[in-house]
């Protein structure tokens, strides 16, 4: 039987886990709110707005801080209970982000999201996405 061993270290402590997931969640919402302030300042129109728009500051922070601890939670279940958590937590979160793409194109055009407007709500998705996946995984050195 052969080791594997990855080139990203697993947190060793729970303390470990929350400092990645909030060093994550925190680049994610400072790129959310930059892309969202750049799309703002140039005038695409997205289509939706109100309080209820998924382009208001609070929704995007509030859902991103949700996909966070989602993500932290699942990483951490995987630590737990699998041989291989990297690896499998890349696949589940690749799999998580295709089923989030769904409500982009089938129901936020029925919440008045313009085709501008569902590009934007994907690139929102990258912007999160990435920076969890990449902090709860080690990517990021101390």
């Amino acid at each position: 039987m052969t080791a594997v061993h990855s080139r990203y270290t697993v947190p060793d402590s729970g303390g470990a886990l929350a400092r990645r997931t909030a060093l994550g969640i925190g680049v994610a919402v400072l790129a959310v709110l930059v892309a969202q302030g750049i799309v703002d300042a140039i005038g695409l129109e997205i289509g939706s707005s109100g309080p209820m728009s998924p382009f208001t500051a609070g929704t995007l922070v509030a859902a991103t801080v949700a996909a966070g601890a989602g993500a932290a939670v699942v990483y951490a279940g995987l630590v737990r209970f699998t041989d291989r958590p990297i690896r499998n937590f890349v696949a589940v979160a690749g799999v998580v982000f295709l089923l989030q793409l769904v409500p982009v194109f089938a129901f936020a055009p029925s919440l008045g999201v313009t085709p501008v407007g569902q590009a934007v709500l994907v690139l929102h998705h990258v912007l999160v996405a990435v920076p969890i996946v990449a902090s709860l995984i080690g990517v990021v050195s101390r």
